[in-house]
C-alpha cells in the first residue's frame, strides 16, 4: 500500500477529514489532498506528525520511507531555494526559523491570522498575482526607509518581508516567475544586500548583489538592472575594493548598457567619477562628472524630483558626487561650494548622507593641508553620528580623513584622539 492509500485509508477509519486534519497539522488543506492521492511526497517530519495525530503506530513513517525511494515521484516543492523532497510545510517552518534566529516575532498567533486570511483569498480566487500592486508598493515604501532607519531594523523588516514574499510566490507551480514578480524580489534583494553592506556584511551581502542581479535581469527591467549594479559598485567603493577592479566592472556595465538615458545609467557614471577621483586621475573625473551633469538634465522629473527615496536619483547624488570628486582633487573653495549646495537640496531629517558630506569636506581640508581644521571637523560630525547610523559608508569616510594626515602630523594630539574616536567604534556592527 502507498502513503496516500494508507493516509486516506486511516481517515476514513477515524472519520477525519481533509480540512480537520490540516488544522490539527496544521498546514494547507490542499497538501494533504495533494498527500492523499499521491500527488506529493512526505518528508519524514510529515509523516510522523500525521502518524502520532492518526495513532498509525509508525505505519505512515514507515511508508513514507518507501515512498521517498520510489523513482519518478515528483518532488513535494514547486518553487522553493530547500532541498528537493521538502514540503511547503517544512518549508514555511525553516523560513520562520531564519526569522527567529534573526530575533524577529512569530508569535502562534500571527501565524494564525495569517493562516486564516490565505484561507480567505483561497475562497475568494484570490491568488498570488493580485498581491503584485501590494508588493510594488512595499518596494517603493523601502526605499524611502532605507533612508531613514537604522540598518540593523531595517535588516528584520526585509528579512521578514523576504520570507512572506517566497510564500506568496512559492505557491506558483513551477515554471518562469513573471517579470514583474522578478522586479519586485530584484529590488528587495538589492535593498537586503545594501544593508547587509552598511552592517559590514560585505560576504554576506555578495550572495544578495548575485539574487539581485538574476532577478533584475529577468525582470527586463535595464533600468533596474543597471541601478543594481551601480549600487554594488558604490558598495565595492566603500569597503575598499581595488579601484582598478571596480573602474573594470563600470566601463562594461556601461559599454553594454542599452542606448537612452535612464537613472541606472547616470548612477554607474557618477560611480565612475568618483573611481576615477579615487585613482587621482583629476580631469578624467572632471569630465565625467560634466558627463553626469548632462545625463541628468535629461532625465524626467519623476526621477529627478525623488529625494527621500534611495532608488530616486535627485539632485543630492549628484552634488554628492560632485563633493567627492572635488575631495579628492584637493579644490577646497569647490569642495566647499559643492558641499553647501548638496546640503541644499539634501532632505533635513536624512541622518547619513549629511554626515558623509561634511567628512568628505573634512578629508579634502586635510589633502589641501588644513589637516587640523579638518581633523577638528571630521572629529565633531563622527561624534555626534548615532551609534546605529554609524553605517559602513559613514565609517569609510571618517577613515579616509585619518588615512589623508600627513605622517609628520599623526602624533599630534588631535589626530590621535580622532584615532582613538574611530577606535572606539569598530565591531559595533552586528546582524545578532
Amino acid at each position: 500500500m502507498a502513503f496516500g492509500e494508507m493516509l486516506a485509508q486511516l481517515m476514513n477509519e477515524r472519520e477525519i477529514g481533509v480540512r480537520a486534519l490540516a488544522r490539527q497539522v496544521p498546514c494547507d488543506a490542499g497538501h494533504i489532498s495533494k498527500l492523499c492521492h499521491g500527488h506529493k511526497n512526505p518528508s519524514q517530519e510529515m509523516a510522523l506528525r500525521l502518524d502520532d495525530i492518526l495513532n498509525a503506530d509508525g505505519r505512515l513513517v514507515d511508508l513514507a520511507r518507501t515512498t521517498a525511494e520510489v523513482p519518478g515521484q515528483t518532488s513535494s516543492v514547486d518553487f522553493t531555494v530547500f532541498p528537493v523532497g521538502e514540503d511547503d510545510e517544512m518549508q514555511r517552518r525553516r523560513l520562520l526559523q531564519a526569522l527567529t534566529v534573526l530575533g524577529v516575532a512569530s508569535a502562534p498567533a500571527v501565524e494564525a491570522v495569517q493562516r486564516i486570511r490565505e484561507g480567505v483569498d483561497f475562497a475568494v480566487g484570490r491568488d498570488e498575482s493580485s498581491h503584485l500592486d501590494e508588493w510594488e508598493e512595499t518596494l517603493a515604501e523601502y526605499g524611502y526607509s532605507y533612508v531613514l532607519e537604522p540598518p540593523q531594523a531595517l535588516l528584520q523588516d526585509l528579512a521578514t518581508d523576504l520570507v512572506t514574499l517566497q510564500l506568496v510566490t512559492g505557491r506558483r507551480a513551477g515554471g518562469q516567475m513573471p517579470p514583474a514578480w522578478c522586479r519586485v524580489i530584484g529590488g528587495l534583494a538589492a535593498l537586503m544586500a545594501k544593508t547587509l553592506c552598511n552592517l559590514g556584511q560585505s560576504r554576506l551581502a555578495r550572495e544578495w548583489w548575485a539574487t539581485a542581479q538574476h532577478a533584475a535581469d529577468a525582470s527586463r527591467d535595464t533600468d533596474l538592472a543597471l541601478w543594481v549594479r551601480g549600487e554594488q559598485l558604490v558598495h565595492g567603493l566603500y569597503e575598499g575594493r581595488p579601484p582598478v577592479v571596480l573602474l573594470r566592472k563600470a566601463d562594461r556595465v556601461i559599454g553594454r548598457a542599452p542606448e537612452g538615458v535612464s537613472r541606472g545609467l547616470l548612477h554607474v557614471h557618477a560611480v565612475r567619477a568618483q573611481l576615477l577621483a579615487l585613482e587621482g586621475a583629476a580631469r578624467e573625473a572632471t569630465a565625467e562628472l560634466e558627463a553626469c551633469e548632462g545625463l541628468f538634465g535629461r532625465l524626467p522629473a519623476s526621477v529627478t524630483g525623488e529625494a527621500r527615496s534611495v532608488t530616486g536619483w535627485a539632485e543630492d547624488r549628484l552634488r554628492y558626487t560632485e563633493a567627492w570628486v572635488h575631495a579628492y582633487t584637493a579644490e577646497r573653495d569647490a569642495l566647499d561650494a559643492a558641499v553647501v549646495r548638496a546640503r541644499q537640496v539634501l532632505p533635513e531629517d536624512d541622518p547619513r548622507v549629511g554626515a558623509q558630506l561634511e567628512l568628505l569636506r573634512a578629508a579634502g581640508h586635510v589633502r589641501a593641508g588644513d589637516t587640523t581644521e579638518g581633523v577638528r571637523h571630521a572629529h565633531a560630525v563622527y561624534k555626534a553620528q548615532p551609534d546605529e547610523h554609524r553605517t559602513v559608508m559613514v565609517t569609510s569616510l571618517a577613515h579616509q580623513v585619518e588615512q589623508a594626515v600627513p605622517p609628520r602630523h599623526r602624533t599630534e594630539p588631535l589626530v590621535a584622539d580622532y584615532a582613538e574616536l574611530l577606535a572606539s567604534g569598530a565591531g559595533r556592527r552586528a546582524i545578532t
